[in-house]
This record gives structure tokens, sequence and C-alpha cells, in this order.
């Protein structure tokens, strides 16, 4: 049996399974139910405490309960390299050096502007939480 797979999920994907479900909230409980492993950085959780509020006007005690959460069974880890692969998009930029730094297996990501339009960065796999089913069936995780 492999190891779970290791998933760093963008800051759309996070807010798209908090706000409005889905694929991607399925992808988030994969994780939360060990299935899968989250991996993340306190880059990506500031942006996303960012978005949640000025673009969805959450207030900061719900801000804080579900990046606590997301903290719960997310590994955090502290990037050693600069990445500065989308020029376009700086943030994103973050997921791929959190990426890197977890030898993750996955990004998963609703950015077809940027990241997904990448395909593949140092060998990880950039991939829609749809496409990600398919590619856990090969072995990793189950969705």
């Amino acid at each position: 049996m492999s190891a779970p797979a290791l998933l760093v999920l963008d800051t759309n994907v996070l807010i798209s399974a908090v706000l409005f479900g889905g694929t991607p909230e399925a992808v988030v409980n994969l994780c939360r139910s060990g299935q899968t492993h989250l991996v993340t950085s306190d880059a990506i959780l500031a942006e996303l405490s960012g978005v949640m509020r000025r673009k969805f006007g959450m207030g900061s005690r719900q801000v804080v309960a579900i990046v606590e959460e997301l903290r719960s069974f997310a590994m955090v880890v502290v990037p050693a390299t600069t990445v500065n692969a989308i020029e376009e998009d700086p943030d994103d930029n973050r997921i791929l050096e959190c990426a890197v730094e977890a030898g993750a297996d996955f990004i998963v990501s609703g950015d077809t502007r940027h990241l997904l339009a990448l395909g593949e960065y140092d060998g990880i796999a950039i991939v829609s939480p749809a496409e990600l089913g398919g590619r856990l069936s090969d072995g990793k995780g189950r969705m």
C-alpha cells in the first residue's frame, strides 16, 4: 500500500470548499480523513484569511476558526526556496514554493490562467479538483 498523496491546495480551492462545497469540499475531506495529506504554509493561510475577510466579508472569529481547523490536520511547511515562475500573480508562487518544499504529489487549483496552465512544476502535477479524483484512483488516496 502506497503512502497517501501530499496535496497543496490553492487558496481558491480552499475558499470554494468552505463557502460552496462540492468537489473542492470533497478534496478537503480526503485530507481531513487522512486518505490524502494537506500541506500548506503560513503564506497560503494568510492569503486565505485576507481573501475571506476582504472579498467575502467574513469576521475575524470565523476566519480564525477556519484557519485553525485547517491547521489541525495539515502539515505546515516553511519554504526554503523562493519561486518566481508566475510574475502576473506572485501569490501563486507561494503555492509552488510550498509544494516544492513538501515534495507534494499534486497542486490542486481552479486557477486556469496561471497554475493550471503550467500543468506541472518541478515534477509536481497541477490539477483541478475534478481531475484529482481520476489521478488518485491510480493508486494514491481515493475520492
